[in-house]
């Protein structure tokens, strides 16, 4: 029996990373020969020495540490484990999320290339950020991440696009909603029926509210965070997904919502033209530009022939981001 502890800033029922740990921690447990736990590094401070107090005792039952990382904070349980792994000398695997790597490495150089240096393997989810660590000299290979499909519903030729948005993105800066408000409002100039739910918690959220409240934005409705076994149902109800962040890496509500068969429409930052072809799997534009996001949104929903068939071809994409897939690869690092 191979045992795996999954090692992260774990947050049970959240998206992001918290999601993609929960899912291969549930997969490789469906696995022939593997035993999979989560240990969290998530709390304050005191916490946190506590939790790695405990850390460094239970690692000695485990043959591998798998890691998930990320820019800032994010970078804690690489360190926590890689010291407690290397003191047992246990195999060590880091998976580096999140689209600010760039920034990140520029600002704490030796620190990244000091702590990344130590794991036995690096995977990086994109090509994205596999050009960001070779520009660092730091070994990486790339494993996407890990989505899980619904059987695909086939599209049939339509001649209507209903003007049912979403997003789902945290409500902080980085997320740019903002940017989708003010295009939504462009868009219901002409198409005064449209909606956009809204999922998501953060800091922004009074202040959004406010703004709809003030320009009078009819069909906005924020629903707040939803659990990640709920976004399906959500997804379902809609025809486009909104996504307008200033930075990010791969981001699986996209991957999501294109096998569910909605139209992608997103900010061309870091990974994202990485799994998205203008035109062909999705919609991009530039970054914090309002005036592009409206008109792709109209474009859509004038284009119904051309949605689809970039729907269709989206659908088609998504499928080597299964679990079937990903493991194969996976496995061959885990060894």
């Amino acid at each position: 029996m191979k045992r795996i502890l999954l090692i992260s800033n774990y947050k049970q029922g959240m998206g992001g990373i918290h999601a993609q740990v929960e899912m291969l921690h549930s997969h490789l447990n469906q696995e022939e020969g593997i035993a999979a736990y989560i240990f969290s590094t998530k709390g304050n401070t005191l916490i946190r020495v506590w939790k790695f107090l405990c850390l460094m005792c239970i690692v000695v039952n485990y043959d591998i540490l798998h890691i998930h990382a990320c820019s800032y904070r994010g970078m804690l349980p690489a360190v926590l484990g890689i010291i407690a792994g290397k003191l047992h000398r246990k195999k060590i695997i880091i998976t580096y999320h999140g689209g600010e790597a760039n920034q990140f490495f520029a600002k704490h150089t030796k620190f990244v290339r000091r702590w990344l240096g130590k794991a036995d393997k690096v995977i990086v989810l994109s090509g994205f950020l596999k050009e960001i660590f070779n520009r660092y000299n730091i070994q990486s290979v790339i494993i996407p991440n890990i989505i899980e499909l619904h059987p695909i519903v086939k599209q049939e030729s339509i001649n209507y696009v209903a003007p049912r948005f979403i997003s789902i993105r945290h409500l902080e800066s980085l997320y740019n909603i903002p940017c989708i408000l003010k295009a939504y409002k462009k868009v219901l100039e002409q198409y005064p029926n449209a909606s956009l739910d809204i999922l998501g918690q953060g800091s922004l959220r009074d202040q959004l509210i406010k703004y709809v409240q003030n320009n009078n934005l009819t069909g906005v409705r924020f629903l707040g965070q939803v659990p990640n076994s709920e976004i399906y149902n959500y997804l379902k109800k809609a025809t486009i997904i909104l996504s307008a962040p200033k930075a990010d890496n791969m981001p699986v509500s996209l991957l999501e919502a294109m096998n569910a068969g909605l139209l992608v429409i997103s900010s061309k930052v870091g990974g994202v033209p990485y799994m998205i072809a203008h035109q062909q799997t999705g919609l991009l534009f530039e970054s914090g530009n309002v005036e592009q996001m409206a008109e792709q949104m109209i474009w859509a929903l004038e284009h119904p022939k051309e949605v689809n068939d970039i729907i269709i071809r989206a659908q088609q994409d998504v499928q080597k981001y299964s679990w079937e897939n990903v493991k194969q690869q996976l496995f061959k690092v885990y060894g």
